[in-house]
């Protein structure tokens, strides 16, 4: 069976997504659709507006066939690190095939890969006036006179500089962006492709006739129920808050992307009377020039989480296979490849699981319960992949 790999964040599940699966199968010829998609958080470090099983049964009903858990250790990084982790996912379950979606789909990803210098020239390069991202773009325009600028084709270098670090056996295909750019925000009543920037803006201020066109019934039907986190921010901040007030400025050194004073910021501004009301106020009140608002969302994400350093390091070199759901197809192609999959494949999370392997998954699942106000419904332990039956 041939298998071809997307890696995907279904925040929420759109009409282009539709289209990426069905571009991926007819570019490759694939037997079976694999996604790795990212859990319960995503990669800018806000809770996905779904739980992921939400999300695996809206991909399973519209043309994916194996959804595999990108961690929270992966799913919620820096490109370069994000695509890693999903790279060698998709290599462990013998993936060979890989399609993805680019600004500029002409360009040679894996010919750039190789002649793009290091993530760690970048931050040499970094001054205190601009992101590490801005850095490293300069850089690599000044060596291969590439403007790498645009979400996708950064994540595309990502994917393509994995494969050859990784030295992954997996091809790489770029597919042209349409429709809508990465942050179009703009919805209009002719379209049936939207970005998710759109469509999760349309959300936010409760018009859910503006997104009627661009995403499936399911969808819909999901948005509907507004079982979701869209109001995070309000029960965010004060828990962010009773952490950088309880924790010492040594504590909160410890935790992961924490760094350059930014611990010192964080706790003055927690102490402040009367201090940032919202949460988009508190990160502007502690951002500089050097980091991306991205940047600090994932920190805080950290922060709340109490992940540390060392507990990042140790969980990243231990990864392994979470089977979200499968349908038929997805289910055969498990059958075939679990003798030879080079990581952990694990479909059902025990206490053990929670406390070793799983263990920043199953806090996330929680953290993410509790924004989304659904303290009944379990993230991880008692829970077994979807299954959708193929349609004939």
């Amino acid at each position: 069976m041939k298998a071809v790999g997307i890696v995907t964040e279904y925040n929420p599940f759109h009409n282009g997504h539709i289209y990426h699966i069905q571009q991926a199968k007819k570019e490759t010829g694939a037997d079976v659709v694999v996604a790795v998609m990212s859990g319960n958080f995503v990669q800018r470090g806000e809770p996905a507006l779904f739980d992921k099983w939400t999300r695996t049964q809206a991909a399973l009903e519209n043309g994916v066939d194996l959804v595999i858990e990108l961690p929270i250790f992966y799913a919620v990084q820096p490109s370069h690190l994000f695509a890693e982790g999903a790279v060698k996912l998709l290599a462990a379950l013998g993936v060979k095939d890989m399609v993805f979606g680019s600004e500029h789909a002409d360009v040679d990803f894996l010919s750039l890969a190789k002649q793009a210098p290091s993530v760690a020239q970048g931050k040499d390069l970094q001054d205190k006036n601009q992101t590490f991202a801005s850095a490293y773009a300069n850089l690599l325009e000044t060596e291969t006179g590439f403007k790498l600028e645009d979400p996708n084709d950064i994540l595309a270098l990502g994917y393509a500089k994995a494969v050859v670090g990784l030295s992954a056996d997996i091809k790489l295909h770029a597919i042209q962006r349409v429709a809508a750019g990465y942050h179009d925000t703009l919805l209009s009543d002719t379209q049936t492709i939207a970005s998710a920037s759109a469509i999760r803006l349309a959300l936010h201020k409760n018009k859910l006739e503006k997104i009627q066109s661009v995403v499936p019934a399911i969808t819909l039907q999901n948005v509907q129920s507004m079982n979701n986190t869209i109001n995070f921010e309000q029960k965010f901040l004060p828990l962010l808050k009773y952490r950088l007030i309880t924790d010492t400025v040594g504590q909160l050194n410890q935790i992961y992307q924490m760094g350059e004073g930014l611990e010192h910021r964080l706790a003055a501004v927690a102490l402040s009377e009367p201090g940032p009301q919202n949460y988009q106020n508190f990160i502007k009140s502690v951002k500089s020039k050097r980091y991306t608002f991205a940047r600090m969302q994932r920190t805080l994400l950290y922060t709340l989480l109490n992940v540390k350093v060392d507990q990042m390091h140790s969980v990243m070199q231990d990864p392994y296979l979470r089977v979200l759901g499968f349908t038929d197809v997805g289910q055969q192609y498990l059958n075939r490849i679990k003798k030879t999959a080079t990581l952990p494949l694990i479909s059902k999370v025990d206490q053990n699981l929670t406390k070793t392997n799983l263990r920043l998954d199953f806090k996330a699942g929680k953290l993410w319960q509790m924004l989304a106000n659904n303290a009944g419904q379990q993230q991880d332990v008692t829970r077994k992949p979807i299954y959708v039956a193929n349609k004939k």
